[in-house]
């Protein structure tokens, strides 16, 4: 039934992918003698690097954003497909695995970059913790999905 409370969980791993969109989990600026100015590095944008006294140029990070986007959209159809329980369930399963992977690849993006410039300074934000979250959701709608597959098992076995 769609009325069930994986519904609840998976319309939560959308809306806290919405708002992650909004955020930006990694806050990176530059000091040096030849950028004086501070610049960040947002979830959607990612230093490319120039030639010192260059403005800095910024570049859309795709694959982050696909990563989101995807995690989101699985997350979403897989409300529609409660008839197929089992199919659910890999959907479900898929927009963990998507989460965790975009969890994955901000912090090697960071960590990368942190140890690719030495005038870097910045820091982990706190909404990092988004994806978590979403993949939190993603467990919690998968174990929803789980008890009504063996619920509906057991009903069968005493017909």
């Amino acid at each position: 039934m769609i009325q069930r409370i994986q519904t609840v969980y998976l319309f939560a791993l959308f809306a806290i992918g919405l708002i992650l969109i909004w955020q930006d989990p990694v806050y990176a600026y530059f000091d040096g003698v030849n950028q004086p100015d501070s610049y960040v590095l947002t979830f959607w944008n990612s230093y490319t690097g120039t030639a010192p006294g260059k403005p800095v140029i910024y570049v859309p990070d795709m694959m982050t954003m696909l990563i989101s986007v995807a995690a989101m959209a699985v997350g979403i159809v897989a409300i529609f497909f409660f008839k197929s329980r089992k199919f659910q369930m890999r959907m479900v399963l898929s927009s963990l695995m998507l989460c965790v992977l975009l969890e994955c690849v901000l912090l090697a993006r960071f960590y990368i970059f942190q140890a690719g410039h030495d005038d870097y300074q910045g820091s982990l934000r706190i909404a990092l913790v988004w994806p978590v979250l979403m993949a939190i959701s993603a467990v919690m709608a998968y174990r929803g999905i789980k008890a009504d597959e063996e619920m509906v098992r057991s009903m069968d076995r005493i017909r």
